[in-house]
């Protein structure tokens, strides 16, 4: 295990590769629903694999609420000076609590309402899925830790042996004991919570109340959040309810059977995050060398990239996701990536609000944004328009993320870089656009996605020449200036 790296011993940028890692960490969280889902929705009943689609999207959501805001702060708090990094710990090991907590308390909840009502098997599944959230909080705070300290290599096992283990050990429980959500979701949360201990053994996080100022400012600043985190759990999850209350888990299974095309670009986002909000917290709302700027504009190429290889994958990947996909769930599968334009605009935004304290409009601005959403995915989703209800979720989220960039820049114009944002918002529009007024058939899916396939090397190839013929120009420079 490595040992931990102090603020004065580390750079307060990660190196370079960490990107690769931490899309690593992407690619095996993704990985483990997809892997498995092909397998799953054969094996499982319509119902019950609704109900295990409806688990999956819960606890991927749910960790909103639970963390309020918390590992950002424990980030931010770690390159703070003098004992930043025993702050941090401290922290940690007051989120630990407190989303050990929470879990519990939902859980509690959630089984007194089922027993209440005499649903109390049906509904094993999300006391389950419930369970892991709480228990995936703790691991969230740990990380926040080994991000800040750019343990990277340790935060890639962690994350791969409480997502891809744990959907892999869902698998082996169907398949070979109970055909149920109850066993697929009991199997899941035994590995997350093997691993949660990992983590806490990795990172040793502090006394939770060592620091009783350390924890006031932090809640201070955390507490705006969770009305905020409630709004967009609502946000990212609201039609799931929406469909289920309405028209039953079945219906939502053809919904949540595409839904891996937006949780899959989500999680890179979330996991490039790790890298982005180390450089941006860093820098505590100044960015003397250009460093947030240069933050921003990857988000916006990252997240241009991932609408148009989630959209030109789509149909190719729907037909290997989906049993006898439909013409919508294919169109649907289309516009889902574009979510992750609107989530980085979103996350750029807000991490520099939290980088500077700001955070007050957040319990205002996402309740009423999701309120509106709630809204407008009702009518689509009472006629049981699929599409339709994905076009407002990803509208919404464009929207959210336009407005938290004005709010950003009202603190101050260099907080948020709007012009590369703004383009890519526009340029992820129209890909998505285009994508959409294509044939659905699987040869034009199988052209799409070789073509898309085809400019990304091409673009990746030409950055990487780029960039070397700079450090070369440098090199030489640097040599001419020594002789």
């Amino acid at each position: 295990m490595a040992a931990p790296v102090s603020v004065a011993s580390s750079s307060l940028t990660p190196p370079g590769h960490h990107r690769f890692l931490y899309l690593l960490a992407a690619v095996a969280q993704a990985a483990g629903p997809l892997l498995t889902q092909p397998f799953v929705q054969r094996i499982l009943s319509p119902e019950q694999w609704g109900r295990v689609s409806f688990a999956i999207s819960l606890i991927s959501v749910g960790l909103i609420v639970i963390l309020a805001g918390l590992p950002l702060i424990i980030t931010r708090t770690y390159f703070e000076a003098g004992i930043g990094p025993k702050h941090a710990r401290s922290l940690a090991g007051f989120g630990i609590l407190q989303s050990a907590g929470l879990g519990v308390l939902a859980v509690a909840c959630a089984g007194a309402v089922a027993l209440m009502s005499g649903q109390f098997t049906d509904q094993l599944s999300v006391l389950l899925a419930l369970l892991s959230v709480g228990l995936l909080g703790c691991i969230q705070m740990c990380l926040a830790v080994l991000r800040a300290e750019h343990r990277a290599s340790l935060f890639v096992g962690i994350t791969i042996g409480a997502q891809t283990l744990g959907h892999l050990a869902g698998l082996g429980a169907v398949t070979f004991f109970s055909p149920t959500a109850a066993s697929y979701l009991g199997a899941f949360s035994i590995i997350v919570l093997i691993t949660a201990l990992w983590s806490a053994v990795a990172v040793r996080p502090g006394a939770p109340f060592e620091f009783p100022r350390v924890i006031k400012s932090a809640l201070k600043t955390s507490m705006p959040v969770l009305p905020h985190s409630i709004a967009l759990v609502l946000m990212l999850q609201g039609e799931s309810f929406l469909l289920t209350t309405m028209h039953g888990p079945a219906l939502y299974g053809k919904y949540g059977a595409v839904l891996p095309m937006a949780l899959g670009p989500l999680a890179v986002v979330l996991a490039l995050s790790n890298v982005w909000d180390t450089q941006v917290l860093s820098q505590h709302g100044k960015d003397p060398h250009g460093i947030v700027k240069r933050t921003q504009r990857e988000g916006a190429v990252v997240g241009v990239a991932l609408a148009l290889a989630g959209s030109s994958a789509a149909v190719f990947a729907t037909n290997i996701l989906v049993k006898s996909p439909t013409v919508e769930q294919f169109q649907l599968a289309r516009l889902l990536p574009s979510i992750a334009m609107g989530y980085v605009v979103f996350l750029m935004s807000t991490t520099q609000m939290v980088a500077v304290g700001k955070t007050r409009l957040l319990a205002v601005i996402t309740p009423l944004t999701a309120g509106v959403a709630l809204l407008a995915m009702s009518w689509p989703a009472s006629s049981e328009s699929l599409f339709f209800v994905g076009l407002v979720k990803v509208s919404c989220f464009a929207a959210l993320g336009a407005i938290y960039l004005l709010v950003a820049r009202r603190y101050g114009k260099g907080l948020v870089h709007a012009r590369p944002l703004l383009i890519g918002l526009a340029a992820t529009a129209g890909i998505t656009a285009i994508m959409l007024s294509l044939p659905t058939d699987f040869v034009t899916g199988l052209v799409t996605f070789g073509l898309a396939a085809l400019l990304m090397a091409g673009a990746a190839a030409f950055l990487f020449l780029k960039r070397r013929q700079s450090a070369l120009s440098a090199e030489e420079k640097r040599q001419s200036d020594v002789t």
